[in-house]
């Protein structure tokens, strides 16, 4: 797992982003789980899972999770939307995970209801490779999931 964690801030009009990149050891599966289901209650639209399922998921397949995924999540608030934020986190991520070495590709999915996500994801450099129909069943209503890639 590659924890990537954006942080960004408006100060007098000016934008302002970070972007820590870091392999979490094993022994903190519990935050991460904590952190991934608080994301799955705030922003459920923004995961391809759901917060029912995760919460069924036992501690051996969090560990699994920390250690054998590299999992990314780029946000920003509202306010800062439209910006030019995610792009930048996007590529600095894209450019962090391309130097650990051994990776030809970077997949990823997302709800086809994200449509401002998507577009991101293609202006940086991702195809589209499929569509898994009905593939999120989220409060009484099935959502498609895109699945994407990028070549590194």
């Amino acid at each position: 797992m590659v924890d990537i964690t954006g942080r960004m801030a408006g100060e007098e009009g000016k934008i302002k982003e970070k972007l820590q990149i870091k392999r979490p050891p094993a022994e903190r599966w519990l935050e991460y789980m904590e952190i991934r289901l608080l994301g799955l209650e705030t922003d459920p639209l923004a995961f391809t899972s759901t917060l029912s399922d995760e919460e069924k998921y036992p501690e051996s397949l969090w560990k699994e999770r920390i250690i054998n995924e590299i999992f990314a999540e780029v946000d920003s608030r509202i306010e800062y939307r439209g910006k030019g934020i995610g792009d930048r986190l996007l590529k600095a991520g894209i450019s962090e995970i391309s130097s650990f070495g051994g990776m030809r590709k970077i997949k990823l999915g997302v709800i086809a209801d994200q449509k401002a996500t998507i577009k991101l994801y293609e202006r940086n450099g991702f195809s589209w490779v499929g569509k898994l129909s009905e593939e999120l069943f989220l409060d009484g209503e099935f959502h498609d999931q895109i699945i994407m890639e990028k070549f590194i």
